[in-house]
């Protein structure tokens, strides 16, 4: 129940339309069913950390030397289907959120908080999350200090954050992005309902409207 005009808000808060409704039960199945996503979701990413430890394994010298001595030969699909129960396609999608920055997981999971039942909280949502967050492929310039690195790959993921998908797409509407000098970089996103996405709180929020003002202030002079 998000986006609702005060005129509605109000209705729904009628004594008698919330009987009539059983609103009270409602917003507690819409609870239960969050939070058995996000524990499905938890469940899945231990599992993903099992998958990373056992492929590493597979792949490592150690893990060879022992098929081969025992006489058994296994492609990395096989080794999925066998060990974990999956097809080739689902094992290496694990495989691939295994491998993932963990700050990216962090990041998914606040954008997944903040959207509450609207979200996305699968493996399937936190590809599509990631898809487009490269840290290897970030430009930096020649004497950027690790400090500065990190700032730019935080940044890069706090954009995404800000756009995370839901199941039904909804337009973005506004968009704004900046790297605070004294702080952290804050990322916000406006969809077409008029619903606020962002990982920052107000003051941060209004530090870079600030910042943008005082910008265009200081074009016009």
């Amino acid at each position: 129940m998000s986006n609702l005009l005060s005129i509605e808000s109000a209705f729904l808060n009628l004594p008698q339309v919330k009987s009539a409704i059983n609103l009270s039960e409602i917003k507690r199945a819409r609870r239960s069913i969050e939070n058995a996503q996000k524990s499905k979701f938890n469940h899945t990413m231990g599992m993903a950390n099992l998958v990373k430890q056992a492929v590493e394994w597979f792949d490592s010298a150690d893990g060879k030397a022992v098929f081969a001595e025992e006489g058994i030969q296994w492609s990395k699909a096989d080794f999925g289907l066998k060990v974990f129960g999956w097809q080739k396609s689902y094992f290496y999608k694990v495989v691939k959120v295994a491998t993932l920055d963990e700050r990216i997981l962090a990041a998914f999971n606040t954008a997944c908080d903040n959207l509450g039942s609207e979200a996305n909280r699968s493996l399937a949502g936190l590809l599509e999350f990631s898809r487009d967050i490269d840290l290897d492929s970030l430009e930096h310039a020649e004497d950027a200090t690790e400090e500065q690195i990190a700032e730019a790959e935080e940044a890069a993921i706090a954009e995404a954050a800000s756009a995370v998908e839901t199941d039904e797409r909804v337009e973005t509407m506004f968009t704004m992005s900046w790297k605070n000098p004294a702080g952290r970089n804050v990322a916000i996103r406006v969809d077409a309902n008029g619903q606020i996405i962002t990982q920052n709180d107000s003051s941060e929020v209004s530090a870079a409207i600030n910042f943008l003002s005082n910008a265009i202030n200081n074009t016009r002079a």
